[in-house]
């Protein structure tokens, strides 16, 4: 039977069943043998792990559970495949924050056996770490040959690299999704470090943060609890899983070898968004710097997309989200969604997924025993039903205009109202003037109230802490006009850049809405 448990009333029962459905209906129609999730709490959330549930089996056998093996649960261990990327990547950036490394070396510098392996044109130089860590150096996209490269040993992997890599473009021009650049930093770990990238990941992140059912082999997992990796047959009924076997750790392991569960995957993914949570420069940094951690999290290379079809007019009406790469993570920004951040994992017999939603850190973790299992489609579709049930749960966080800024904009509404010199002396900036003389902005104000057909009177009604918060340096406020066809009066004010900023623009127009 599959098992779910509520932690926290943040979710709801109806909406817990709801998501369990979702994963429950994917074991049903055998589109993965089994499944272990969870919700994961968000920057206001106390609890870490807010709802959890698991379907399917850890172990299947000619379609039926195999003999002494149990159904996934909540301690269920499972590959964490790619997702070990951002474990690898949050090594890179310690080491450089301890300024043991530059991002902007290249590879050979660490791994003298790199050198040559790039087929660099006259003027072009070799592959910095930086253009490994964002999936920029050209190398051929190796899904599914670098999944089957785990246990390639140090001298296998130089030998590699002396008979040269393939590009598919130019370094640094391009987005191309790369096993072997993540090869290349668990090789750049080792260097540096004279230990190996399982023992250093394990010393920085695993053993500080907690994470005690993490693991880089089957020996180190405990059998009873671990899940079985199948692999898909060519039938459609539970018959089509059939298991594969474990390889071993080597190499190939900096970019996929981890296993976990989704306890410890929803503590790492909340160690990873604190780094975005409104009390994040107050934190204890922790095993990796919160600057370091909201590194890896912004957009270093576009991922180019397909435009959605195109409309009876022949133009598409252009693309779903914008999506790039991080450090060791994947970044996009949806239409409905805003910002989540996110990574998935494919591996021989397994099937994983993390996601949290930036402005809130809520999050979804799903870990799957079935090669390339929907765990990706399932979480979306999971973080969207929160978003539509429960829209306070993913709700952005208002922004917050600078005292200054406040300041400044009480100032500002006395100037419109009053137009008194000694205010504008104090608070415009030296453009202001250049920009528009006083007189002017005096006459483009009266030209706008009576566009809207309003009078000064409607300013009076204006209140700094009513106004739209456009950034922490920037405010709006918005009057409606006197009649159905009327425009609105606009007003806008911006703060320059310096820490004691001024006002560099106070503009009123009258505008009509769309």
């Amino acid at each position: 039977m599959p098992e779910t448990s509520l932690l926290s009333p943040t979710i709801p029962s109806a909406v817990l069943d709801a998501v369990a459905e979702l994963f429950d209906t994917a074991v049903a129609e055998h589109r993965t043998s089994g499944v272990t999730w969870a919700i994961i709490g968000g920057h206001d959330h106390e609890q870490t792990v807010l709802a959890h549930g698991a379907a399917g089996r850890r172990e299947l056998e000619d379609g039926l559970p195999a003999e002494g093996t149990g159904a996934m649960d909540r301690a269920t261990v499972s590959r964490i495949a790619s997702m070990t990327k951002s474990f690898t990547a949050a090594t890179i950036l310690a080491l450089r924050d301890e300024d043991r490394l530059h991002l902007d070396d290249p590879v050979s510098a660490y791994v003298p056996e790199a050198a040559g392996a790039f087929d660099l044109a006259d003027d072009e130089r070799e592959p910095t770490l930086r253009q490994l860590l964002t999936m920029s150096a050209g190398l051929v996209t190796d899904n599914p040959w670098g999944d089957r490269q785990e246990a390639m040993t140090r001298e296998e992997f130089a030998a590699t690299l002396r008979g040269g890599l393939g590009q598919v473009h130019r370094i640094g021009t391009g987005f191309e999704y790369s096993n072997t650049s993540y090869a290349l930093l668990g090789r750049v770990i080792d260097e540096i470090t004279g230990s190996d990238y399982a023992s250093e990941i394990r010393r920085r992140f695993l053993i500080p943060l907690g994470l005690d059912a993490t693991g880089w082999s089957g020996q180190e997992i405990d059998a009873a609890q671990l899940a079985t990796g199948h692999r898909l047959a060519d039938r459609t009924d539970a018959t089509r899983f059939e298991s594969v076997p474990l390889d071993s750790p080597g190499v190939y392991g900096a970019m996929a070898g981890l296993f976990s569960t989704v306890d410890d995957v929803a503590s790492w993914v909340r160690f990873l968004a604190a780094a975005d949570a409104p009390d994040a420069p107050s934190r204890r940094a922790g095993p990796l710097a919160t600057a370091s951690r909201r590194e890896m999290q912004q957009l270093h290379r576009h991922q180019p997309l397909d435009a959605l079809p195109a409309d009876p007019s022949r133009a598409s009406p252009g693309f779903d989200r914008v999506r790039g790469y991080g450090l060791g993570l994947v970044v996009e920004h949806f239409p409905d969604l805003g910002e989540v951040i996110s990574h998935s994992g494919g591996y021989p017999g397994y099937g994983s997924f993390m996601v949290w939603h930036r402005a809130t850190g809520v999050g979804i973790v799903a870990l799957a025993n079935s090669k390339y299992a929907p765990a990706t489609p399932l979480s979306m579709q999971t973080l969207r039903l929160l978003q539509r049930e429960l829209p306070t749960l993913l709700a952005r966080r208002p922004l917050q205009a600078a005292p200054r800024t406040l300041e400044a904009a009480s100032a500002a509404l006395d100037w419109l109202l009053g137009d008194d010199d000694a205010i504008a002396d104090a608070w415009f900036a030296d453009n202001m003037d250049l920009d528009v003389p006083r007189a002017e902005r005096r006459r483009r104000l009266t030209a706008a109230l009576a566009a809207a057909g309003l009078d000064a009177a409607a300013l009076e009604e204006l209140r700094v802490e009513e106004a739209q918060v456009l950034s922490c340096a920037r405010l709006r406020w918005t009057v409606p006009g006197h009649g159905a066809e009327a425009p609105s009066l606009r007003i806008e004010l911006l703060l320059d850049p310096r820490r004691e900023g001024l006002l560099q623009s106070v503009d009123t127009l009258a505008v009509t809405a769309r």
